[in-house]
Order: structure tokens, then sequence, then C-alpha cells
């Protein structure tokens, strides 16, 4: 069969992740986090229960809605996935 594709890149990485779960008021989160090669202050930052990515560092977490957006969390559950990750990221 031919390829209909040109590859731009095709590579295969070796990688540590840390994976972290924890209870807070609302409900329980299980996260993983990957450090970010092409910008070291960023962290590819994966809701494990959503299903759901972004490459965040600290100053990204004061942006309005950005946490609410890219998980789809409440506001409430926001807040407190941004409190966590001050302290992780």
């Amino acid at each position: 069969m031919e390829n209909k594709f040109n590859y731009l890149k095709d590579e295969v990485v070796t990688r540590k992740i840390r994976y972290v779960s924890f209870m807070s008021r609302l409900k329980r989160y299980d996260f993983a986090f990957m450090k970010n090669e092409e910008n070291p202050d960023k962290y590819t930052v994966i809701h494990l229960q959503k299903n759901r990515f972004a490459v965040l560092s600290k100053d990204d977490l004061a942006k309005k809605g950005e946490i609410e957006h890219t998980f789809h969390e409440s506001e409430m559950e926001a807040d407190e996935i941004r409190a966590f990750l001050r302290g992780v990221l």
C-alpha cells in the first residue's frame, strides 16, 4: 500500500512522567506531568479523568478562564486545580 502522507517528524522519545492524584474539598483529581523540552518553564499537564491536556507554566495559571476552558471545569473546581498546580509547576 502506498503511503499517502509526508511525515514531518517521526521520532521516539523517552520521558519521565510524574503522576499525581489528590483529593480536594470537591472531588478527586488525577494528573500527569511531563517537562516540555522546547520551553523548560512549561509542562504538559494531562487531566487523566477528563482526557484533556495543556502546556502550562505558572504564568499561564493567572490567565482568566484558562483552566476552566482547557479542562472543562467549573470555576470552583478550576480554583482548586489552579491552587494545586501553583505548588507543582
